[in-house]
């Protein structure tokens, strides 16, 4: 009887250890989950929680800044969500495998915002986070500043290079569309684009008349068309070394 309960006890113990870990490691790598700070930051009338990544700090030169825009699954306030999937863990990936000093800023958008809305206090906010950013850090390069997003965080990529020309030294967006955009700004920033030929949500006719605009306009693009794929897998997928490569090649 006494070896039973001991069992037992043993079993419940280790149901407990699991169901905390897991809770503690989000991600499911307690170490990656580990590389990233928690900050906040308020601005547009907006509350901005972030996760902060410094990588390669031991590398020569400034450090690139890095920001990642989540999709719409992951908006909220718990300042964890952002960071979980697989988009941002091949970007940090890549970062390290090639020594790339750099710092990663993953902001977390609230449920009652999208990065893309029209009055733009989301993506205003998270440029005024940028500006803060450098403006605070001397050892951030001003000139290799980047910005990914999938999904809708990729519309809000197409938003804040519209918006804000000046700022990015390369864009990356994934299966996502440009709406409320001025060509004429996109085309001062190299801009990838990657998109799935199965994707409902969108779609390449959603994207190649605004490609071909800023291309009338002198600008560099790296329109990538996954053929087969859907939403699901384009964003998945899209991450890959030669995209990144791309990116990374590219400075203001």
């Amino acid at each position: 009887m006494k070896r039973t309960i001991t069992t037992i006890v043993a079993i419940f113990t280790s149901v407990l250890s699991l169901f905390s870990q897991q809770n503690y490691d989000t991600t499911g790598n307690a170490e990656y989950y580990r590389k990233f700070a928690f900050r906040s930051f308020s601005g547009e009338n907006i509350t901005l929680p972030y996760r902060e990544a410094k990588l390669c700090s031991s590398a020569n030169g400034k450090s690139a800044l890095v920001i990642f825009l989540h999709s719409s699954s992951y908006r909220g306030d718990d300042n964890k969500s952002q960071i979980r999937g697989s988009a941002i863990r091949s970007i940090v990936n890549y970062l390290e495998h090639n020594n790339i000093k750099s710092i990663v800023v993953a902001p977390q958008c609230d449920k009652n915002h999208f990065w893309n809305d029209s009055d733009s206090k989301a993506s205003s906010a998270a440029k005024h986070l940028i500006d803060k950013l450098i403006a605070d850090n001397p050892n951030i390069d001003s000139k290799r500043v980047y910005i990914f997003g999938s999904s809708s965080g990729g519309a809000g990529v197409w938003r804040m290079v519209s918006d804000y020309p000046e700022t990015f030294a390369a864009a990356m967006a994934v299966a996502s569309y440009p709406r409320n955009v001025y060509p004429k700004n996109l085309a001062k920033t190299p801009f990838c684009c990657v998109v799935g030929t199965k994707d409902k949500i969108a779609k390449v006719s959603s994207v190649k008349p605004t490609i071909k605009e800023i291309h009338k306009y002198g600008g560099t693009t790296n329109l990538i068309i996954e053929k087969g794929s859907d939403h699901i897998a384009t964003c998945a997928n899209a991450f890959n070394d030669n995209n990144l490569n791309w990116i990374f090649n590219n400075k203001k």
